[in-house]
């Protein structure tokens, strides 16, 4: 399931950077409350979407490594690999 963050994920971006620029330039005219009120959190949102999509990279990788380990069963439950092989490659993919 999708979450609503990733759904929107770019809208989320510009939001980030916006905040961001948005309490840099409002701080250059002396406004230091606006760093305050603007950067930061914009900062932080830009660190949480970031953090959300590295999750989801990870999970991608971890799929494909179940998906490797699958077709090289497949191998050996068809007698094209020896049981021994078919070690060696899980060892291999897991790491």
């Amino acid at each position: 399931m999708v979450s609503f963050f990733q759904k929107y994920r770019v809208f989320w971006i510009v939001v980030a950077c916006g905040l961001s620029l948005l309490g840099v330039v409002l701080w250059g005219g002396r406004f230091e409350q606006f760093l305050v009120v603007f950067t930061i959190p914009g900062i932080m949102l830009g660190v949480f979407m970031f953090l959300t999509s590295a999750n989801k990279r990870h999970s991608a990788e971890v799929i494909s490594e179940a998906d490797e380990i699958l077709k090289w069963s497949q191998l050996k439950d068809a007698g094209a690999i020896s049981e021994a092989e078919y070690e060696i490659k899980k060892k291999e993919i897991l790491g």
